[in-house]
C-alpha cells in the first residue's frame, strides 16, 4: 500500500498551491522582542505535515537529505513495512552511520505552499522529529537564517517568513545533552483535527 502511494505521489509542488519564485529576499533587523540575544540556537520550526502539526523540525542546510523519525511515521498511521529503498546507509556529520528504513513522500505545508517531500525514514533522530535539508530548501527556494530565527521564501503574493522557536531549540539541546534520553517520552505530532476541536 505504501509502495503504491510512493509510486503515485511524486515530490514537488502540489497542484493548486502557490509556487515559490525567484527574487530578492530581505531579512529585517533582528527583532529584540521576538529573539533572545545573544544566541546560538538552531532553527527549529513547526509545520503542517500530512494532516498533522509537527514540532521540533530542524532546518539544516548542511543535510543533503530530508529525514523523518520512524515513530512520527507510525504515529501518523503509516505502515513502516514495505517502504521503498530500505537499507540505504546514511552518514552524518561526525561520520556515524545509520540505516534508512526506506523512503516515504509526505506533503509539507509551509505558509501557503504545500510541497510533496521525499523523506528517508530513520529510527533515531533524537531530539528532532524531522530534519529538512537542502532538498526542501532548494525546492522552496527558501533562505534560512539562524541569526534571524526564520526561513524566508517568495511567492507571487510576496515574501513568506516562517519563524523558528528558540524555546524548542533550547529544549532539543537539553534533550540531546541528557544521557540515555529516549524519544519515547517526547510529544509526537498532533492531528490538526484534534487541534481544531
Amino acid at each position: 500500500m505504501v509502495r503504491e502511494r510512493v509510486n503515485s505521489i511524486r515530490p514537488g509542488i502540489i497542484g493548486g498551491s502557490p509556487h515559490p519564485i525567484d527574487g530578492t529576499i530581505i531579512f529585517p533587523p533582528a527583532d529584540p522582542t521576538r529573539i533572545l540575544r545573544p544566541h546560538r540556537d538552531a532553527l527549529i520550526l513547526s509545520l503542517g505535515i500530512d494532516k498533522f502539526d509537527v514540532r521540533r523540525i530542524l532546518v539544516d542546510p548542511g543535510s543533503s537529505a530530508d529525514l523523518v523519525q520512524a515513530s512520527v511515521i507510525s504515529h501518523m498511521g503509516h505502515n513502516l513495512v514495505g517502504l521503498e529503498n530500505p537499507g540505504r546507509i546514511m552518514f552524518g556529520f561526525n561520520g556515524a552511520s545509520t540505516i534508512s528504513l526506506g523512503d516515504i513522500v509526505l506533503p509539507v505545508q509551509a505558509g501557503p505552499v504545500t510541497l510533496n517531500v521525499l523523506f528517508s525514514v530513520v529510527q533515531d533522530l533524537s531530539p528532532f522529529n524531522i530534519i529538512l535539508g537542502r532538498t526542501w530548501l532548494h525546492c522552496m527556494k527558501a533562505i534560512p537564517s539562524t541569526y534571524h530565527q526564520m526561513v524566508s521564501f517568495l511567492t507571487e503574493g510576496g515574501q513568506i517568513n516562517l519563524y523558528g522557536s528558540q524555546l524548542a531549540a533550547r529544549q532539543c539541546y537539553q534533550i540531546a545533552r541528557e544521557p540515555g534520553t529516549s524519544q519515547e517520552n517526547e510529544p509526537l505530532p498532533e492531528s490538526t483535527h484534534a487541534l481544531d476541536q
